[in-house]
């Protein structure tokens, strides 16, 4: 995917001079980068509802820019980082031209090594009208941006993938890019349609047919498994995971990317969110139970990003039980400094109540000494 330029938005909230004029990226696919520096001295700036607007860049042939909500793009998200997409006009200035058809998704800089690389390629195709927008409303909340990996030295960059479908704008018209790697696709492919599959189970109802041979070769624990015989007959049943969970796991094992939620709408509401850090737990403890261990650290990533008074027990629980460490030490050092719990008992007797006691339990303990 080709780089479609950087915009640059200062600690005074403004779009940097040197950032300001269009960029070309030259292809029917490519990336644009946001960096927001001084994030702490522009957060409050703008109210909710208003934007920081990129500079423009073309990808295939088109003028983008990119608008950014640092309070939320309405009182819906507020609390929330916005940012949308928007078709300027055609590159001949074309304001009257028909819809454009176009792919687009968004991820902070620091996930796109353990985002799903061609994900963009199963995202629905979208009507892009002149000044019209491809909205992301809620984003990320920005009480847990602001725990995340994600801001460093006060900064943070996102990046906006924009794939124009039909494009074909090379100068001698075609466009003649190495494509990325597309092997991902095929094996996503291959447990779609089912071809060649040798092996059934049953996951509370719902079943999925897979390949021996790949399941063994990704996961010691299913090699193991499937050598020894535990794994053979018509179809495996398996009761303790969730359909969806195993579903995912299926889709790293055949593709090596982070799976992603399943929603009926492009865009995250609130509301959800709890529902996907309990669909990350049970995942992060399938891919404990399958020995995955990418998967596993992938988890991780996105939960230490969740940590907050309402999940931080749920979170230590699964980590205490899956030997996460890391993500344990970050539950351990959130419950430190947003409750007076740590000076009642010791780590080792938190994490012991962790070991023995429910979420629940640990959940009113957390109400209790909340700060």
């Amino acid at each position: 995917m080709a780089f479609a330029g950087v915009s640059l938005v200062g600690g005074d909230g403004k779009l940097c001079a040197s950032t300001v004029s269009p960029i070309d990226c030259g292809a029917a696919s490519g990336y644009h980068l946001l960096v927001v520096e001084g994030y702490s001295r522009t957060r409050d700036m703008p109210p909710t509802g208003e934007y920081i607007r990129s500079r423009t860049f073309l990808v295939g042939g088109h003028r983008w820019y990119l608008k950014y909500y640092p309070n939320g793009c309405d009182s819906k998200c507020a609390g929330c980082i916005s940012v949308s997409l928007n078709l300027e006009d055609d590159a001949d200035g074309d304001k009257q031209a028909p819809p454009l058809n176009a792919r687009s998704t968004f991820s902070f800089i620091d996930q796109f090594q353990w985002l799903e690389s061609v994900d963009i390629h199963d995202r629905q195709i979208q009507d892009f009208r002149v000044d019209a927008e491809m909205l992301f409303g809620n984003l990320m909340k920005r009480e847990i941006m602001e725990r995340s990996a994600h801001l460093k030295d006060d900064s943070f960059v996102i990046r906006c993938d924009v794939v124009v479908v039909g494009a074909d704008i090379t100068a001698d018209g075609a466009d003649n890019q190495v494509p990325p790697t597309d092997m991902s696709i095929h094996f996503r492919n291959l447990l779609l349609t089912k071809e060649g599959a040798d092996v059934t189970f049953e996951v509370n109802g719902t079943t999925f047919a897979a390949h021996r041979c790949v399941l063994a070769a990704r996961s010691t624990v299913f090699k193991a498994q499937l050598s020894s015989g535990v794994l053979e007959g018509a179809t495996v049943k398996i009761t303790d995971i969730d359909a969806d969970v195993f579903d995912a796991l299926l889709c790293f094992i055949y593709t090596d990317t982070m799976p992603i939620p399943k929603t009926d709408d492009m865009e995250e509401e609130i509301g959800e969110e709890d529902e996907d850090i309990s669909w990350l737990l049970q995942l992060l403890e399938a891919a404990d139970r399958y020995e995955l261990h990418r998967l596993k650290l992938m988890c991780q990533e996105l939960l230490v990003a969740s940590i907050y008074l309402s999940t931080v027990a749920d979170i230590i629980v699964v980590a205490q039980r899956s030997r996460c460490r890391l993500l344990k030490e970050q539950c351990l050092d959130f419950i430190r400094s947003h409750t007076s719990l740590l000076k009642v008992f010791t780590g080792e007797e938190v994490q012991e109540m962790a070991r023995t006691c429910s979420p629940s339990i640990l959940n009113k303990l957390l109400s209790q000494f909340a700060s």
